[in-house]
């Protein structure tokens, strides 16, 4: 008994000194809508946007509705109408990242015969866009996988920050395209983005009716530290070395009793 717990607590000490594994932090994360017809920069009017910081499961949903002027006109001359949403729910454990999204946006601009495109350095372009956006960091490597319906103007990338993107994949189809995608990642600094949205074209001047929308759904997306190998092998040559430990205590008492047989018999002989 007195071996066998020698043996374990040998193991347990070679266990617990391996060096320490480490896994993935998440720093942060948000859920978008906006929607903005010709807005000025300073975002006072014909702009909505809901942003959700850290926040699961989130709902992010903006509703617009606006009439207004050429540049410099006080005569209604284009009508915007758009909504955008985005859900998502995200879960982070120790050694996983995992996010489940849906995103959508839509708009329409009318414009009179008047209109003359307002936009300039100092006007937005009407846009809608639904997003969610992640940053992680990770000091191993981790395992990750995607799976997404991406509809009309639905994207998702993956890249390192101030590195190379992992992938980047948009759908400008009007059909709905599945996506799925697995690999590995190296140690460093990363950002994920799954979104929808685009901004309006520049209209000519006159009557318009102009239309966008897009979205992507059922995105799940994760990152997960790989299963510690070296910690299972440790564990597994537990019960090899404990037998190993036996046998060798096991063999150090027949060998004793072989030499006092072996001693008697030459006494024997010797009488």
């Amino acid at each position: 008994m007195r071996t066998v717990w020698t043996s374990l607590a040998g193991v347990v000490l070679w266990v617990t000194g391996l060096p320490a594994l480490g896994g993935l932090v998440v720093t942060s994360y948000r859920t978008v809508a906006l929607t903005n017809g010709y807005a000025p920069l300073s975002q006072t009017q014909y702009f909505a946007e809901q942003r959700l910081e850290n926040i699961t499961p989130a709902l992010a949903e903006v509703f617009g509705d606006w009439m207004g002027p050429n540049a410099g006109g006080s005569t209604p001359t284009w009508h915007f109408v758009g909504t955008s949403r985005a859900a998502s729910t995200t879960t982070i454990t120790p050694d996983r990242y995992r996010v489940e999204a849906a995103a959508s946006f839509a708009f329409q601009i009318d414009t009179t015969a008047d209109f003359i495109d307002p936009r300039s350095g100092s006007i937005l372009s009407p846009a809608g866009a639904a997003n969610y956006r992640g940053f992680f960091q990770t000091d191993v490597p981790l395992n990750y996988a995607i799976t997404a319906n991406l509809n009309h103007l639905g994207r998702v990338r993956l890249n390192r920050i101030g590195g190379p993107e992992i992938f980047d994949e948009i759908n400008v189809d009007a059909s709905s395209q599945f996506l799925s995608l697995a690999g590995t990642i190296s140690p460093g600094q990363y950002q994920f983005l799954a979104t929808a949205g685009t901004g309006a074209a520049n209209l000519p001047n006159g009557v318009n009716i102009y239309t966008q929308a897009g979205s992507f759904e059922n995105l799940m997306f994760t990152v997960q530290v790989p299963e510690p190998s070296a910690v299972g092998a440790a564990m597994g040559l537990m019960t090899p070395i404990i037998l190993t430990r036996r046998a060798r205590s096991g063999g150090a008492s027949e060998e004793r009793n072989g030499d006092a047989a072996s001693f008697l018999g030459r006494s024997r002989r010797g009488r």
